[in-house]
């Protein structure tokens, strides 16, 4: 990758803390401002709501992916911005309005480049940052007691100290934040992905993709109306003979849906494609292969659900398959392993209806922006690399699954029971012969249809020939940058 210089915030360094905090303060400092009266014949959009969204979204960055990379967005920046350039626009005096709009132009300018790694040096950034920041914040306080008359402390109302109360917090939470930034060691071949510009905590921005791909999830924006559907079915008899030997080896219960998963890891290898997702109307490749999978406690109509999430190597082979999938079940089905998916339900549980729905729109607003928790996104069933279920065990056909509007899950595979077939062979004689039919919906938003048709031949392929999955690939393939 592009060797770019870095920057990081630890949540080790008291620093990262107080500027968090004092993000806060500055939040609630606009907000108490705006309740005791100080919005008369202003705009609440410009002066309340951008001021503390900009806040809160730069605490909540810094905390959330400091560690990874400290320039993280330039969203907060380009709000608060907005907001000071306003602010200069508003000043009695012109040439001190051009000069402070000038100067928020610029700090937003090196803060984008810094962010990208185009600026080697912190220094230029602090200076120009901090310098900016605070020359449109000196504008905004003296555009109030200028425009007011306000030259007695005795004059000046409650509701404007609490405004420069906020922009004094958020000053010193720029000036700590960079106090406590480190610059990352150069990128070397064979260090970790280190986040770019665009990317986020679970899988990193695709840019060199055709246009037509690039600008499909603006006009489809949901993952239901860009789903396409394919339908297959695959002889098994090869596949019986594998499972048969794979069970004499030691593999207990090994069965035809681990095969469908090693086949599907082996095709992510090949076809790393597969494993994108969109989000915020963005491509990113993800960083993991994941598998989820909503399995019975027991075999019972009556039996609790529980979702699995099983991690998967792209170079593993199907006894490796074999092993981490059986883990997963087994501590889905043990009462004694705590499961992060049935903590998270439980708890759910006890929201009031309303909170729930603000919950899940909150939920959907972070995942948008890239801002869900990773503890979260580690446990929901929502996000992954695939879904896979089983109506074999049934004893029904495979449905067409939907694919979830919210979550990055960009595939759904279904299969079904077996059946028996009598067909001709090519001297004329009837041969008696078993299959599965097996349903695949896509999300067209992540690849075009001629890489899913060249995906889906070697998905059947593998499912005939099984034994190749015994070998690791002899290549695993990156997808494009």
């Amino acid at each position: 990758m592009e060797k770019i210089t870095t920057y990081y915030a630890t949540r080790k360094n008291v620093l990262v803390w107080m500027a968090a905090l004092l993000c806060l303060v500055s939040a609630v400092a606009r907000i108490v401002f705006a309740c005791v009266g100080g919005i008369d014949g202003m705009n609440p959009v410009v002066r309340i709501i951008l001021p503390v969204a900009a806040n809160i979204w730069l605490g909540i960055r810094l905390l959330l992916r400091g560690e990874k990379q400290f320039y993280v967005t330039v969203i907060p920046v380009i709000l608060l911005t907005w907001v000071l350039c306003l602010d200069g626009v508003s000043a009695t005096s012109k040439p001190w309005s051009f000069v402070v709009i000038a100067l928020c132009i610029i700090f937003a300018l090196l803060y984008f480049m810094t962010f990208i790694g185009k600026v080697p040096s912190k220094f230029f950034v602090l200076v120009f940052f901090v310098g900016a920041v605070a020359l449109g914040g000196f504008a905004l306080g003296a555009h109030q007691l200028l425009t007011k008359n306000l030259y007695y402390e005795e004059l000046v109302p409650s509701s404007y100290k609490w405004l420069v109360n906020s922009d004094l917090a958020l000053l010193f939470a720029i000036l700590v934040m960079l106090l406590g930034v480190r610059k990352m060691p150069p990128w070397k071949e064979g260090d970790p992905y280190r986040l770019r510009f665009g990317d986020r905590l679970d899988g990193r921005r695709i840019h060199d993709m055709p246009v037509m791909t690039k600008v499909t999830p603006f006009f489809m924006t949901n993952r239901l109306g860009r789903s396409n559907y394919v339908r297959d079915s695959v002889e098994v008899s090869n596949m019986e003979r594998y499972i048969i030997k794979k069970r004499r080896e030691g593999l207990k219960h090994f069965g035809i849906t681990h095969v469908i998963v090693a086949s599907y890891v082996r095709l992510v290898a090949e076809m790393p494609g597969l494993n994108r997702f969109v989000a915020g109307q963005k491509i990113y490749h993800r960083f993991e292969l994941s598998m989820n999978m909503v399995v019975k406690k027991e075999m019972n109509k009556d039996a609790p659900d529980s979702s699995i999430r099983v991690r998967f190597d792209p170079g593993d082979t199907a006894d490796q398959v074999y092993e981490k999938f059986n883990e997963a079940m087994e501590n889905a089905r043990n009462e004694g392993v705590a499961n992060g998916f049935d903590a998270l339900t439980h708890a759910l549980d006890y929201v009031p209806s309303v909170l729930l729905a603000i919950f899940g729109g909150l939920v959907r607003l972070l995942d948008y922006f890239g801002l869900l928790p990773n503890a979260l996104e580690q446990v929901s069933p929502l996000h992954g690399s695939f879904y896979i279920t089983s109506m074999g065990s049934l004893g029904i056909p495979p449905i067409y699954h939907h694919l979830y509007d919210i979550g990055t899950v960009p595939v759904f595979c279904a299969f079904g029971h077996k059946y028996t077939k009598y067909e001709p062979n090519k001297n004329g004689e009837i041969e008696t012969k078993k299959y599965i039919d097996y349903t695949v919906v896509c999300d067209e938003g992540i690849c075009d249809g001629f890489y899913y048709a060249a995906a889906m031949k070697k998905l059947r392929s593998y499912m005939l020939h099984p034994e190749r999955l015994d070998l690791p690939p002899e290549e695993v393939i990156e997808d494009l940058y």
